[in-house]
């Protein structure tokens, strides 16, 4: 028996626990990755039901609808707070405790507003309470999308992280889809005084029921283990004892710009290829509202079918290459599918929005795995939190606003096309330079890379 193996411990028992080992990790990725349901199930609820809420907590004002809008967008700006938060306990107490956390804030949030009295009731308040708890929200999402990169990047077996992290992007659009499903479901089984006077309700109280189960089952995850590799090493580093945030900022800038830039493409792509195809059919072509929900649908579906596969073609092929592929194509076919979108054919418009939706979730698969590799372990959490959740903030919220007022005041049906090929190339093309390699290395040789230097 070879020295290094425990006599105590027979084979069989070994054996056995690495089975469970094992069983326990695809457990833990199952949950984390389902995290993201959750998640724009929130988001995308908020909005659907916008108008909703405008009557219910702000008495239905003329400006109401745009003070509404105005808190949804609160919940963007709540985001970066979050991640500096949630990252500095994601990178010192664990990933899964950090997760743990943040779906407790989600259930409180979205629960708060479902019971929330409204303007009729409390007046005023009502307004202030929803703020408060979208914020809350916005605050508590800054952990989930970045945090659960993390946890799937380095739960992943090696070869596999570009497949596992893109199960991450892969469910955000299911939970687009449940919330417009659950939503769709709910304003056709209701009358429209009942779907205005409580039915939204439901729909977040729904959305709460779901966050809160997640609790227990994220409590049930097992930690990764470059996790636990690093706290044995914090007690005799003393640069593991500083901030994770500081670290990131004073060792790897170079990584959190790369993150930024990458999410700046990923937020645009995301929000003007899927989410904003329903209201550009509705003000371009005049297509009805039932058609245009049916051409986002379309987005969606194709996003969720393809963004597997991109996340495995970057694990073969390097996310560099898989990255500069995607730009070659957004570059030559934005333009072209949002001329498709505009057509008056029902099926030459779904085609234009499948197109659309392709580079979207290609970039986003890549994304989720490549942004996590450019920081060691240290600081993984905070430092990508960071550049994610302001490049989501500049880029996500505000590019449907930015494409409505490009189009309003140069008169271009294409100016969103343009504004999104624009951004594709200024932040790609130094993404090419400044992003590391790191798709074939193991993740221990990448913490051992302290000072980031380019491969």
């Amino acid at each position: 028996m070879s020295e290094f193996e425990p006599e105590s411990r027979p084979r069989t028992q070994a054996g056995a626990g690495s089975a469970e080992k094992e069983r326990g990790r695809r457990r833990s990725m199952l949950v984390a990755a389902f995290g993201t349901v959750v998640e724009w199930y929130d988001f995308s609820i908020f909005f659907y039901v916008a108008t909703t809420l405008t009557k219910e907590f702000f008495g239905g004002q003329a400006d109401s609808l745009l003070l509404t809008l105005g808190v949804g967008a609160a919940g963007f700006l709540f985001r970066p707070l979050g991640a500096m938060v949630f990252g500095h306990l994601g990178d010192r107490v664990g990933r899964k405790h950090a997760l743990v956390v943040s779906a407790v804030l989600m259930a409180v949030s979205m629960l708060g507003i479902a019971i929330m009295p409204d303007y009729n009731t409390i007046g005023i308040w009502a307004g202030v309470g929803l703020v408060f708890f979208r914020c809350l929200s916005g605050f508590s999402v800054g952990a989930e999308y970045t945090g659960i990169m993390v946890f799937l990047m380095e739960s992943a077996k090696p070869g596999k992280r570009g497949l596992a992290a893109s199960w991450a992007a892969a469910n955000s659009e299911v939970g687009a889809l449940l919330a417009v499903g659950s939503g769709a479901l709910l304003a056709n089984t209701l009358s429209t005084e009942a779907m205005e006077s409580w039915g939204w309700r439901v729909l977040f109280v729904l959305g709460a029921v779901l966050a809160a189960l997640m609790v227990p089952l994220r409590r049930m995850m097992v930690e990764t283990d470059t996790f636990k590799r690093l706290q044995k090493a914090e007690k005799t580093d003393v640069v593991l004892k500083r901030s994770p945030l500081i670290t990131a900022i004073l060792e790897q800038p170079r990584a959190i710009i790369v993150a930024f830039l990458i999410s700046s493409i990923g937020s645009v792509s995301y929000f003007l290829n899927i989410t904003y195809v329903p209201t550009y059919v509705e003000e371009v072509a005049q297509v009805p509202n039932s058609g245009s929900l049916a051409l986002g649908t379309v987005a969606a579906v194709v996003a969720i079918v393809v963004t597997p596969f991109f996340g495995l073609a970057s694990d073969r092929f390097g996310r560099k290459a898989s990255l500069a592929g995607l730009m070659v194509v957004f570059i030559f076919t934005t333009i072209p599918a949002y001329v498709l979108l505009s057509n008056d054919s029902a099926s030459i418009a779904i085609g234009g929005a499948a197109f659309l939706a392709i580079p979207a979730a290609g970039w986003s698969a890549v994304a989720a795995a490549m942004i996590p590799e450019q920081f060691t372990g240290t600081s993984r959490f905070s430092g990508m939190a960071i550049g994610y959740n302001v490049a989501t903030v500049l880029f996500g919220g505000l590019s449907p606003l930015v494409a409505t007022w490009l189009m309003s005041s140069t008169g271009l049906t294409l100016a969103p096309a343009i504004y999104a090929t624009v951004i594709v190339v200024v932040a790609g093309v130094p993404v090419l330079f400044l992003a590391r390699s790191m798709a074939k290395k193991s993740l221990a040789e990448i913490d051992e890379d302290r000072h980031l230097v380019p491969a």
